[in-house]
């Protein structure tokens, strides 16, 4: 090929190239550059926590890719958090199998990612709050499952210390009625845990990741129902240092407020 016509090729060259870049809708049929462009929106939005418009994005990258993992597991935790704003029951529940169903649809595709495993665990957990007595129990046994294997491929999960944390502060303190609903209808009983345990955990998860309000406010509860209420206020004076991202950062903030005046009233009694 002589100069003039290696010149030609290469303008040719660049000619497609611009406009393989300026139609994203053509990219995607070629590249999937459209759909890495409606994962970086919808991650940007994930972490604003501007939950509604990322589930939107996170739907249409599903209508493309429907096994798209990451975001199954991102849109069973943004079900999550929409629906825990809701103050009827029957919404929240809504959500929250919604949030059940895109984290299991995750797990099926890799049973060893723990994001998407502790998302389950994450819509068990929040599944409780809504669920009778004999499915409460049944959700508190497919928490421990999901956690501990959230855990085996991700010792480092912050998310899945603090739900190992919860957990245990529950099951420590299960009343008799869910005691014995566990072991007539069933056919579960817990393990011996205390306190102490959901301690370790919930100190593991700020450990791992200190920015996350809730982590402090549910460490300052299992603190002050064990009395350790000098180590209560310390935590509480932590949340306090933690920057608030979203309106229920704002909720926690007003309850680590009212802990710590309760916990310093009995300080001073």
């Amino acid at each position: 090929m002589n100069i003039m016509g290696r010149m030609r090729h290469l303008l040719l060259s660049v000619f497609l190239l611009g406009l393989f870049i300026s139609h994203p809708a053509q990219s995607e049929s070629l590249g999937g550059l459209g759909s890495e462009k409606i994962l970086w929106e919808a991650n940007q939005l994930f972490k604003e926590y501007k939950d509604a418009k990322a589930l939107e994005k996170f739907d249409q990258l599903l209508s493309l890719h429907p096994n798209h993992q990451e975001a199954l597991y991102k849109s069973s935790i943004l079900c999550v958090r929409i629906g825990n704003r809701f103050a009827d029951e029957t919404r929240k529940n809504t959500y929250y199998q919604k949030g059940l169903d895109f984290a299991q649809r995750a797990v099926n595709l890799d049973n060893s990612n723990a994001d998407a495993l502790y998302a389950v665990a994450l819509s068990y957990g929040y599944l409780c709050q809504t669920g009778s007595l004999t499915e409460r129990i049944k959700y508190l046994a497919e928490i421990k499952v999901y956690v501990d294997k959230a855990l085996v491929h991700n010792y480092n999960h912050a998310g899945a210390w603090h739900l190992l944390g919860r957990w245990s502060y529950k099951v420590a303190n299960l009343s008799l009625a869910e005691k014995a609903a566990g072991k007539i209808f069933m056919q579960t009983t817990f393990p011996v845990i205390s306190n102490q345990q959901s301690l370790d955990a919930l100190s593991k998860a700020i450990a791992l990741d200190p920015s996350k309000l809730l982590y402090y406010y549910d460490l300052a509860r299992v603190q002050r129902d064990a009395d350790l209420n000098t180590e209560c206020v310390a935590t509480l004076q932590k949340a306090m240092d933690q920057k608030l991202m979203t309106a229920e950062d704002l909720e926690i903030s007003r309850k680590c407020k009212i802990l710590l005046h309760d916990v310093l009233k009995v300080r001073a009694s």
